[in-house]
């Protein structure tokens, strides 16, 4: 048999505990869908986020790379100009040497080639007269920055000019840099 409550504050107080109960249970609830509607809809704006990440990072890498290419670039041309300068200024460095030989050189007697090969000149060429062929002789030996070696070849051709070749030593001073 069941025992009667008769007390009805023993009711009441029953209905408060299950209240109570019932609105922690039903609120945990609401809390929990809350929370999982938050996760929810803040999933794609975190992932949008990744991905818009993802494409800044790839788009600074990209940046990156190009940059790395345009200064590669940049150092190779300045190296190209670098040593494009220092050809123009050995080959400048020639100039007061083949002005000096083209006026040293006598009216009767021409070049036909001229060929360097560090450190000597080799001079071929044509000379109407034995004369200028003699006057030829000495103008090498005045040339600024040469000494003058043993003569080549002396021949006549079939015309009667005298072809010649020559070979120059380039004398080395201390400032001078090898080429």
């Amino acid at each position: 048999m069941r025992a009667a409550n008769l007390l009805p504050w023993r009711q009441q107080q029953r209905r408060r505990c299950l209240r109570f109960w019932g609105l922690m249970f039903t609120g945990s609830l609401l809390l929990a869908l809350m929370f999982c509607a938050a996760i929810r809809a803040s999933n794609p704006l975190v992932t949008r986020a990744y991905a818009l990440r993802h494409q800044s990072d790839l788009a600074l890498r990209q940046g990156l790379e190009q940059r790395q290419k345009q200064w590669t670039a940049l150092q190779a041309r300045q190296q190209q100009q670098q040593r494009w300068a220092v050809h123009k200024a050995k080959t400048e460095a020639w100039q007061p040497a083949l002005i000096a030989l083209s006026r040293l050189l006598p009216e009767q007697a021409w070049l036909a080639q001229l060929r360097f090969q560090h450190p000597t000149l080799s001079l071929t060429g044509y000379a109407a007269t034995q004369p200028a062929l003699a006057a030829l002789e000495t103008a090498l030996g005045q040339i600024p920055g040469f000494t003058p070696g043993a003569p080549g070849e002396m021949r006549q051709d079939a015309q009667g000019r005298w072809q010649f070749s020559w070979t120059l030593t380039r004398k080395e001073s201390g400032d001078a840099d090898p080429s």
